[in-house]
């Protein structure tokens, strides 16, 4: 009797700990869904969509090799300056790495990307960002591009 409880313990808790573990699919696929949202604004020039998908807060965070520039209104002048001619901003392509959901608001997702325009490569790394749900919508809250 005292195996099969200990037993029937040891599967419950088995259980309850690979539950817990597992990321959530509909916040990792909602992301998922933001990032290529984002990604089909971008490759159409339109730079003010793509930028919707950030948080639009003094607070959100972008790292890159240039060092860190902070708050929304900053990234986006920068992206302005950056891409004046629309049709320079290229062809935005990815491969996911890595996601995770690290809690009920908020999902980790690391990917390999590059811009390409007219077959050369403008630019790419890897980036890692952090998108939560705020205000019943996923956005990028820090992004490191690199």
């Amino acid at each position: 009797m005292l195996k099969s409880y200990f037993i029937i313990l040891l599967m419950t808790a088995t259980t309850s700990l690979h539950t817990f573990a597992m990321p959530k699919g509909d916040a990792v696929q909602a992301v998922k869904q933001a990032l290529e949202g984002q990604i089909s604004a971008w490759n159409k020039g339109d730079l003010e969509t793509a930028m919707t998908f950030y948080w639009n807060s003094p607070e959100m965070l972008w790292i890159s090799k240039n060092g860190i520039e902070k708050g929304y209104q900053e990234v986006y002048e920068m992206f302005l300056h950056d891409f004046q001619d629309r049709s320079q901003m290229g062809v935005y392509t990815y491969e996911p790495l890595h996601i995770e959901q690290v809690s009920a608001e908020a999902v980790y997702f690391i990917f390999r990307w590059k811009i390409e325009l007219e077959g050369k490569r403008l630019m790419g790394g890897v980036s890692s960002q952090v998108w939560k749900n705020i205000g019943g919508r996923w956005v990028v809250t820090s992004e490191h591009a690199s």
